[in-house]
């Protein structure tokens, strides 16, 4: 098996990637803008750096060259699929890109359309407008200021309470033009004891699913990665979410990982739609410790067998950004028995490098 796979982000979960195919057999090529970036230090695949999208496009046409097939191409990274998807459109053609259509990711790429489907298919979605639209008091805080598209900016997602400190945010964003890749949108209005953050992984073919990892989202870090979570083991609400998650996915071409996003009221049983990633999403590790045949997914994505899931839940840990986490939030409890029970993103001692070197090249620079 020499089969040629490009991938597309080194990011943690690009670094679960290039490790299953490269142990799967394939022959994956993976490029990374940054060296600041886990997979990047990987003893796996062939890891390249561009530095923009031009020499992206160069890098991957050469590849072309020596080859007479479109290879499968992976994304993960959702700021690398943003500059694709407005740079770099010809890659749908060029490569089978493991995702929707370029017609159906670009839609969904943006929340403001993608909260416009999800209306369309009955689900709850809190009210919301881009930050170019927004009027002062047209929305009740708490807020949560986040990107409607995935530009860079300085935070991914943050919870806000007042005017001022909203401001806080705007007096940040210097460039007025970007205001339409902001949203702000009202908080769900469930009590941090009542709510439970789902995450509900899947693969799909063609809009069809093979297989659900549905997780309660624990701890997350306030810039809204989430650093622990267990997977969902309650059977009624494991059947909400996949009916949620299969219903909007009915009619949409899709072939390729997702992950769907909810809020979930513990007392009133409300769901509320936050988004979906048309990419591997940041806990996309888990699904090791979930599947026992995920490897098969990548060996023939078009056409894969049903994922066989293992016998016990799945508890997973992104070790480094819990321990911030712990600080952010001021809770140190039961840290040794969760890292005692947990599977673990990133730390694999079979390929110990992309945990330590980013730590050892923080630690340099901070000494110099």
């Amino acid at each position: 098996m020499n089969k040629k796979v490009i991938l597309i982000g080194l990011t943690p979960q690009g670094l679960s990637l290039l490790r299953v195919m490269s142990r799967a057999g394939l022959n994956v090529t993976a490029f990374t803008m940054t060296k600041s970036v886990a997979g990047y230090y990987s003893r796996y695949g062939e890891r390249i750096l561009f530095k923009d999208i031009d020499d992206l496009k160069f890098q991957i046409e050469g590849i072309l060259k020596t080859i007479n097939y479109k290879p499968v191409c992976y994304i993960a990274s959702g700021e690398l699929l943003a500059l694709i998807l407005s740079e770099y459109s010809e890659l749908y053609d060029a490569c089978q890109v493991i995702s929707g259509t370029y017609q159906t990711v670009k839609k969904l790429a943006h929340k403001d359309i993608m909260y416009g489907i999800a209306l369309s298919k009955g689900l709850n979605v809190a009210k919301f407008y881009t930050l170019d639209k927004y009027i002062e008091g047209s929305l009740n805080y708490p807020l949560y200021i986040k990107r409607n598209y995935e530009i860079p900016l300085f935070f991914k997602a943050a919870c806000v309470n007042s005017k001022d400190e909203l401001n806080v945010y705007l007096d940040k964003i210097t460039d007025k033009s970007i205001y339409e890749h902001i949203i702000l949108q009202e908080h769900y209005g469930i009590s941090t004891n009542e709510l439970i953050e789902i995450s509900c992984q899947a693969y799909f073919v063609n809009g069809q699913p093979k297989g659900f990892l549905i997780t309660d989202q624990k701890r997350r870090l306030n810039q809204g990665l989430t650093s622990f979570i267990e997977e969902i083991t309650d059977k009624e609400l494991l059947k909400k979410v996949i009916d949620l998650t299969t219903n909007f996915m009915a009619g949409i071409d899709y072939t390729g990982f997702s992950e769907f996003e909810f809020a979930y009221n513990k007392v009133t049983h409300e769901f509320f739609f936050i988004e979906v990633n048309t990419r591997t999403c940041g806990l996309q590790s888990s699904l090791n410790y979930k599947f026992k045949n995920l490897k098969e997914v990548f060996l023939n994505p078009f056409n894969p067998p049903e994922l066989e899931s293992t016998s016990e839940p799945v508890i997973w840990m992104n070790i480094l950004r819990d321990i911030k986490v712990r600080f952010q939030k001021r809770y140190f409890k039961r840290f040794i028995r969760d890292l005692y029970r947990a599977q673990f993103d990133i730390l694999d001692f079979h390929d110990i490098k992309p945990f330590f070197a980013p730590l050892l090249k923080t630690f340099v620079k901070r000494q110099k």
